[in-house]
């Protein structure tokens, strides 16, 4: 006999995008002879949207209707080219989107189309009732999946450069300060090689930035932050953020290079080899007379937003050129050789004018091995590094499908932070809280999803129900 599908849509204040969503998906699950109900779970305005409570009761009206599994799937996702059948096994079906809308999928993205079998949306309890306003609730999910011991897939992540000796920095006080280096008008490329610790949130500040390098003032500075992401931001002449930024990722040991050219006006982002963003700028702000630089923090010397990072840091380059592409990825792959040397396509080693190692340290000094910059060390480790060649993380089982994404405004990281401070309080919830195990999954979810329905209409092939949560 056919499994049943349950296809459970959270919604509010969408009238236009649900009615684009019905006028397809019913057609196109009749023709390919799926059995299924469609089910609408419709918030009223009493409170902030909780979409992962909604998507709980969407599940127990499923139940009901002797649903064998379920696809949670948000309304402003119209399938293209999607195989909405049976699986043994939780499955992410947002893959590959058309459209003028935007959607970014990382490698833990667990949300937009997900598809559950019963017993295992029960195993974990479902989502949490707990994550108000947007975000947060779909890497609840995955949490869950990974402390019940459900099948997910694996991925790894090539983790860049060789066993080496690096400078271990605590977040709290630990950093080291060099002469500040900049030139207006100069040529530069910056590289750093670094491994960020896992995020841990403060609960006093709206994000997270833990600085790799800085010259602090209107910081110019490189950084991993609490949307995981790695970034670059530096201030043009008039004080407006160039800022640019990798996708979401995991912390891995990773490479940044950063390129400045005057020339023509424009500054390169590149992770591990790749260019990630490309931005033009008219003039910078001036740096020349900030009298010094760090790494590790963004400035010990601020009363807030200090900055500093935790995680190692094994080596950090200045160029006085742009290092062209080859050169940046050579030197990005490479495990063996120091940068005062031509290896490879790598030639540039001639326009080295800062080169720290972190093997090189004397009177708890950051050696500078091509000048006399050396850099000053407060309350760092010095560790010798041994980790994997990759580093393996849980991610959902995938289903290659294609959605046209309907435009609508955007909620969650917009331009340089959270549109909503709620998303915030969910991140502070999920980080904090979630992931440490101080709060119980069993007793948060389908277990005490309690709501009221206001009103319930229904036809052979759709419900439409109103609660209040």
């Amino acid at each position: 006999m056919d499994k049943k599908l349950g296809i459970i849509i959270p919604y509010r204040d969408r009238f236009e995008h649900l009615q684009s969503f019905k006028k397809v998906i019913i057609p196109y699950l009749n023709e390919r002879e799926i059995n299924f109900k469609l089910i609408v779970v419709e918030q009223d305005d009493g409170k902030a949207f909780n979409r992962g409570k909604l998507l709980n009761v969407g599940f127990i009206y499923a139940k009901k209707l002797k649903c064998d599994y379920v696809v949670f799937h948000d309304v402003d996702m119209i399938p293209e080219e999607v195989d909405y059948s049976y699986s043994e096994v939780p499955i992410q079906m947002a893959t590959n989107f058309i459209g003028e809308a935007n959607r970014i999928i990382f490698d833990e993205y667990f949300g937009g189309v997900t598809m559950f079998p019963i017993d295992m949306f029960e195993h974990i309890n479902g989502y949490s009732n707990n994550y108000w306003g947007w975000g947060y609730e779909d890497n609840d999910l995955l949490h869950r999946c990974k402390i019940n011991g459900i099948p997910l897939d694996t991925k790894k992540i090539e983790m860049r450069g060789g066993n080496v000796t690096s400078l271990k920095f605590n977040g709290v006080d630990a950093y080291v300060k060099c002469d500040n280096f900049f030139q207006q008008r100069q040529e530069y490329t910056l590289f750093i090689s670094f491994f960020p610790d896992e995020l841990i949130c403060n609960h006093e500040e709206m994000d997270d930035k833990y600085s790799i390098f800085s010259i602090p003032g209107y910081d110019f500075t490189i950084t991993y932050n609490s949307y995981s992401r790695y970034t670059a931001e530096i201030f043009d002449g008039s004080r407006n953020i160039i800022y640019q930024y990798s996708n979401i990722k995991t912390n891995y040991r990773t490479n940044i290079a950063v390129t400045i050219n005057p020339s023509d006006n424009k500054i390169k982002f590149y992770q591990d080899g790749e260019m990630i963003s490309e931005e033009t700028y008219r003039r910078l702000y001036d740096y020349t007379k900030k009298e010094y630089f760090y790494l590790g923090a963004g400035d010990p010397n601020r009363n807030r937003y200090k900055n500093f990072f935790r995680g190692l840091i094994s080596t950090f380059a200045v160029y006085n050129k742009e290092l062209p592409y080859s050169e940046i990825r050579e030197i990005s792959n490479n495990k063996y050789f120091g940068l005062t040397q031509s290896f490879g396509r790598y030639t540039s080693d001639y326009s080295l004018i800062h080169y720290y190692d972190s093997k090189f340290i004397r009177g708890y000094k950051l050696m500078d091995l091509v000048g006399e910059n050396h850099g000053e060390i407060i309350n760092c480790e010095i560790v010798g590094e041994t980790y994997d060649d990759f580093k393996i993380i849980d991610v959902p089982f995938r289903r290659k499908s294609t959605f046209k994404l309907l435009t609508h405004e955007e909620n969650g990281f917009v331009k340089t932070g959270w549109k909503s401070n709620m998303t915030r309080y969910n991140q502070l919830k999920f980080y904090n809280e979630v992931q440490k195990g101080y709060r119980n999954t069993k007793e948060d979810g389908l277990s005490n999803c309690d709501f009221v329905e206001h009103s319930i209409s229904k036809d052979k092939e759709q419900i439409h129900v109103v609660v209040g949560i």
